[in-house]
């Protein structure tokens, strides 16, 4: 990553924090979907398309899915080199961004893709991307080796693992909107620590639906789908609104 990064490509180095650090020491998954926030969100504001840029123009980003494919959780203060760039378009509404992390090995760390869609304030409605969106992915633009993420996540009935939460002030963002890394946090909580004790997260696939708002009591459930994968739901109390969905594959 030492070479000069063109306009569509940037490059960031975050340090793995004790408060990033689970008990084990290494940094947390949550951890991980914030530093990729971060540098999504500082790129497109290179770009002329961060959020402030776009919320005066009447326009916002919305997070829809995030699929990642960890290899290595890195160490208490090791640095995480993340590499971002807008991969292509989905259709007409759909803008995909790809992240590949490594350490200062050079190692993989992990590799990620993102899919955000362009909103409108006003009527709250998603809206066609404009054209020129598709410039910034050009033909010849890398993709990352993440596998094809299924078109749906299926839903469960009984969970086998329940837990309510209440969405705090400091669960919010400056859009009003609970942090998407929240969410990965919520689906985690739900599980036992017989399950969590000798394993990691290997494979992350959540797809956002609905915001959970400050006073929500959410449900976060999950349940087996096979010996390694989860899956997860978390859902609104008052009204049963499913705000998201997760698969999660551990070794």
């Amino acid at each position: 990553m030492e070479e000069p990064v063109p306009l569509h490509y940037r490059d960031e180095t975050f340090c793995v924090r004790a408060y990033e650090s689970g008990v084990n020491n290494e940094v947390t998954l949550p951890a991980y979907c914030n530093y990729l926030q971060e540098i999504a969100g500082n790129h497109a504001r290179t770009l002329g398309l961060g959020i402030h840029e776009l919320q005066d123009a009447g326009f916002t980003w919305m997070l829809a899915r995030l699929h990642l494919v960890v290899d290595r959780y890195a160490a208490w203060r090791e640095n995480v080199n993340i590499r971002t760039w807008p991969a292509g378009l989905h259709g007409r509404l759909t803008a995909i961004r790809d992240f590949v992390a490594q350490g200062d090995d050079g190692q993989t760390l992990l590799q990620g893709v993102s899919e955000w869609l362009y909103v409108d304030l006003a009527s709250r409605k998603i809206v066609r991307l404009p054209q020129a969106f598709a410039a910034l992915a050009p033909e010849g633009t890398p993709q990352v080796d993440v596998p094809a993420a299924s078109e749906k996540i299926p839903d469960f009935a009984a969970p086998e693992w329940s837990v309510s939460l209440t969405v705090r002030h400091s669960d919010h963002d400056f859009n009003h909107h609970v942090n998407n890394a929240h969410y990965v946090e919520w689906a985690l909580e739900s599980l036992p620590d017989e399950w969590r004790a000798a394993r990691r997260v290997r494979e992350l696939d959540i797809v956002y639906r609905m915001a959970a708002m400050w006073g929500d009591t959410v449900i976060s459930e999950a349940t087996r789908e096979s010996d390694a994968a989860l899956l997860h739901r978390i859902r609104r109390a008052s009204d049963n609104a499913v705000l998201a969905m997760a698969r999660t594959v551990w070794s």
